[in-house]
């Protein structure tokens, strides 16, 4: 980012807020006098030919002030009322002070969405504070628990604004309505927006049905920049809903919204000006097919609708968040930054260029963006996201990998393994330290066993699409010893990625190979393409010599392709072909002198739930091919798995499962059941 961006920044957000507060004191002020002068004629016309106008009656008064206050000046209401305590009663006047926060309130939420310079919700904590007062001189006599409970929706609707989002759902639990007595419609927004944020969007979602359902100051059509409407508090609802896996809900909302909101602007002079909700509803019919797996459906819908408003930032980011969805983060990145760079004042496009920097292990610009927002952006849901992407970049990370196998008595009657990595925070960004501990045992048939245990330590290094990570380990056992692992891998683009991997004792060699004392250096090498995250190509080599002069070479090519993509629903398909080579004859282990297999996986996936970054899904995977091995001909081989996969979190996950295979092994075949498990979790 350049150097003059921050005062670009500053300076566009410093005009815009400007723009805001003169439209508001322009409507506000111009509504007054109108409003005043309107109900001061009347009040002349009996008296027109005497020389003076007769005292205004206390009846006529009262009227004249609280229509003040409601069209727009409460606060010279206030102090007219203020100067006539014979007139106004106490809860009259903190009913007029109730009329002054609210007005401060809506001021401040305009102007925090118009800003993002530093004092930006200066104008909220004002606001808040004035409704705290408020509250603390309201009397707690029962006749006062109207304004009481208004007063605290004020609050409520201030500390929203103001990012306090746990207090502001805590608030409006205190003040649920009872059947009857709703809620101001902004209340229930801010209700809504505080749920949002702290990942509840069931209750969220029915906080926003209700502010549109709310006959107590509901959401009025306005031209007022950044003002609350009912097409903005609908795409909140929107994304309510698909959050919980609402998804007909979700299209069923599109759908109406498509239908009462016109694509002129009834409220401009200008006949022919678009309006820029139905550009709002049209974007979020192009995100809807983009979140609920219609992918190039949606990034197609939102490229026609780019061409139409080149220079609308919501498109371009929403464009960018469907390049993220392909699994591209070197093409979204890009087209944040272009958003950035010609809109500085864009808050979603710096999340974006954070989010997508985390995701290209460019650490340095992740850290950068996430001090320019510091803690100026609480009630950004945006910059919440990327931030807690960020903190979890900052913790320690547990991965968990087990297995078991029983029945294959070519390899072992029975065998499990365990193999656990725990990696520390990061050390100056783009450094981690691990431990790694590899535990297993076989039962190997005759009443024989092997165990093998494996502990080391080492470090990872990930910057700029490079990964690479080096350890030292140590195996124990009468063929223990000491070794190291490395690996390599680069990802050049959004298409490519290579690596390479070295090992001086492999922990994957046969169960028989090391009850014979054998052990084996294995090196590795891949390449993998990516079109999108439909289809990819891999080709991967291992190279492995066994301490007993075995050399064992291995070659596998995989095509994947995802055919069916609902929200509900995934089927996808893998092609392997592959081939596998020994030099020594006559060992203890199953060593054939030439394999080849080809195979077909399919898996058919079921996600039944969805709570905000939390899912639940069910898995088959269903196997078969054909298997040749030199000297003992063809067969086939198959394989079945039923898979229980929870998104705990954002990058946290665990994965289950149990399945059953046969296949043949020299003349004999064998059936075997294996249960697995994996565990992904930040600490």
């Amino acid at each position: 980012m350049k150097s003059s961006q921050p005062n670009r920044r500053r300076l566009r957000s410093t005009l815009k807020t400007t723009a805001v507060l003169l439209a508001l004191f322009a409507r506000d002020h111009g509504g007054a006098q109108a409003a005043g002068a309107e109900r001061a004629a009347p009040a002349a016309r009996p008296s027109q030919a005497a020389p003076a106008s007769p005292p205004e009656s206390p009846q006529a008064l009262r009227q004249r002030l609280f229509a003040l206050a409601e069209d727009g000046s409460p606060q010279l209401a206030l102090e007219q009322a203020t100067a006539r305590p014979e007139v106004f009663s106490r809860a009259d006047l903190l009913q007029l002070e109730h009329l002054v926060v609210a007005q401060e309130i809506r001021w401040a939420r305009q102007q925090a969405g118009a800003s993002n310079a530093p004092d930006r919700l200066a104008a909220a904590d004002h606001a808040l504070a004035g409704a705290d007062a408020l509250l603390e001189r309201i009397p707690p006599d029962e006749s006062y628990q109207a304004l009481r409970r208004t007063a605290q929706a004020d609050r409520l609707t201030a500390l929203a604004v103001r990012g306090r989002m746990a207090e502001a759902s805590a608030l409006y639990e205190q003040i649920a309505p009872p059947a009857g007595e709703p809620l101001p419609a902004a209340a229930y927004v801010a209700a809504g927006d505080a749920y949002a944020y702290r990942d509840k969007p069931d209750l969220a979602a029915h906080a926003y049905e209700l502010a549109l359902q709310s006959p107590r100051e509901p959401i009025a059509e306005t031209t007022e920049p950044y003002a609350l409407t009912r097409v903005s508090v609908q795409e909140s609802l929107f994304f309510a809903y698909l959050d919980q896996g609402r998804y007909e809900t979700a299209h069923a909302l599109v759908t109406s919204m498509l239908r009462t909101t016109p694509a002129q602007d009834a409220l401009s002079v200008d006949i022919d000006k678009t309006n820029p909700d139905y550009g709002t509803v049209m974007k979020l019919q192009a995100q809807y097919l983009l979140y609920t797996n219609h992918v190039d459906e949606g990034v197609r819908a939102l490229d026609a609708l780019r061409r139409d408003a080149p220079f609308d930032p919501t498109l371009l980011t929403a464009r960018a968040d469907g390049a993220l969805v392909q699994e591209r983060p070197h093409g979204a990145q890009e087209l944040y930054q272009q958003v950035h760079n010609d809109h500085p004042e864009d808050i979603a496009s710096l999340a974006g260029i954070g989010e997508t920097s985390l995701q290209r292990y460019q650490f340095e610009q992740a850290r950068t963006v996430a001090t320019t927002f510091g803690a100026g952006f609480p009630d950004n849901n945006a910059v919440r996201l990327f931030e807690r992407d960020y903190r979890i970049y900052e913790r320690p990370q547990l991965i968990i990998e087990a297995g078991g196998e029983r029945g294959n008595a070519a390899l072992a009657d029975q065998a499990w393994a365990i193999d656990t990595h725990l990696y520390s925070s990061p050390l100056a960004l783009y450094w981690r330290v691990f431990a790694h501990q590899f535990s297993g045992r076989a039962d190997t048939g005759n009443g024989n066993s092997v165990s093998r245990v494996r502990n080391g330590a080492g470090v990872d290094y990930r910057r700029d699409g490079w990964e690479a990570s080096a350890e030292v380990h140590q195996s124990t056992g009468g063929e223990g010893r000491t070794g190291g692992t490395g690996t390599l891998a680069y990802q050049p683009d959004d298409h490519w990625r290579f690596s390479l991997g070295f090992d001086s004792d492999a922990n994957d060699l046969p169960w028989k190979a090391y009850q014979a004392g054998v052990t084996g250096r294995t090196g590795t090498a891949s390449a993998r393409y990516s079109q999108d995250d439909r289809r990819y190509f891999n080709l991967s080599y291992a190279l492995s010599r066994y301490s007993d002069t075995n050399l064992n070479q291995q070659w596998l090519g995989t095509v994947y392709q995802r055919l069916l993509n609902t929200p509900r629903h995934q089927v996808s398909l893998w092609l392997d072909v592959g081939t596998d080579s020994n030099t020594l004859a006559g060992t203890a282990y199953f060593n054939p002198r030439r394999d080849y297999i080809a195979q077909v996986r399919s898996m058919y996936q079921w996600t039944p739930w969805r709570y905000a970054d939390r899912s639940f899904s069910q898995r088959v995977y269903v196997s078969a091919g054909g298997y040749h091995q030199d000297g003992f001909g063809d067969s086939m081989l198959w394989e079945a798995r039923l898979e229980h996969y929870w998104q705990l979190g954002r990058k946290a996950s665990l994965t289950y499962g149990i399945g059953i295979g046969s296949r043949r092994y020299d003349a004999a075949r064998e059936t075997s059941k294996l249960i697995y498990l994996t565990l992904n979790v930040p600490l």
